[in-house]
């Protein structure tokens, strides 16, 4: 992101950029928990400091600013404001959640924008990216426990229809036999007392 503001380099700095967030968003859906892999904003806030991690954000901000036409878009000020917003907003955000969410609103997919960019036109966007990470996490929780339940199915039905009717023989077999078993039992019950009887 800082190569984003040297200008003898910018436009190879923004199609590396552009690459990462394709890798980031195969297909332009974002992968909002396969970020997890990267170091959280908090850790790089104490290894590289706040005020580098103020202009990378003010330079995502930047890149996003100058991507949407708009009649009354924010000046430097803002976006500096806005980029200190989003580091005292990250939470267990990474980087990465930023560029995706920048990504996702310059596709219209956040919040309609219509003829100006402000910090409350961003947290708006932010509201609804995290809305939709978290909805990615639940889903991926309910599908976990789930599939610690075991298959949703009954056997049978995962089986070729010969092998389930198989199977079915099988069973009845088996409790014929387990039928046979108790009136057996019963029978020398029976002919037990009776023989007691004589």
């Amino acid at each position: 992101m800082i190569k984003m503001d040297l200008a003898q380099v910018k436009a190879e700095a923004k199609m590396d950029f552009v690459s990462l967030v394709s890798d980031l968003m195969p297909a332009g859906n974002p992968t909002y928990l396969g970020v997890i892999k990267y170091p959280m904003i908090k850790s790089l806030l104490a290894e590289l400091g706040k005020k580098t991690m103020l202009k990378v954000l003010f330079l995502l901000v930047k890149d996003f600013c100058s991507s949407v036409n708009v009649v009354r878009n924010m000046n430097q000020d803002q976006m500096i404001e806005t980029a200190a917003m989003l580091i005292d907003e990250c939470d267990n955000f990474r980087l990465e959640d930023y560029a995706m969410m920048f990504s996702m609103a310059k596709r219209g997919e956040l919040v309609k924008i219509m003829d100006r960019l402000d910090m409350s036109v961003i947290t708006q966007m932010l509201d609804e990216y995290w809305k939709r990470r978290n909805q990615a996490a639940l889903k991926l929780e309910e599908n976990e426990s789930l599939d610690s339940l075991g298959p949703s199915c009954r056997i049978e039905d995962a089986l070729h229809p010969l092998d389930a009717k198989l199977a079915n023989s099988v069973d009845t077999l088996t409790g014929a036999f387990g039928d046979l078993k108790n009136r057996l039992m019963e029978w020398r019950e029976e002919n037990k007392n009776e023989s007691k009887l004589e």
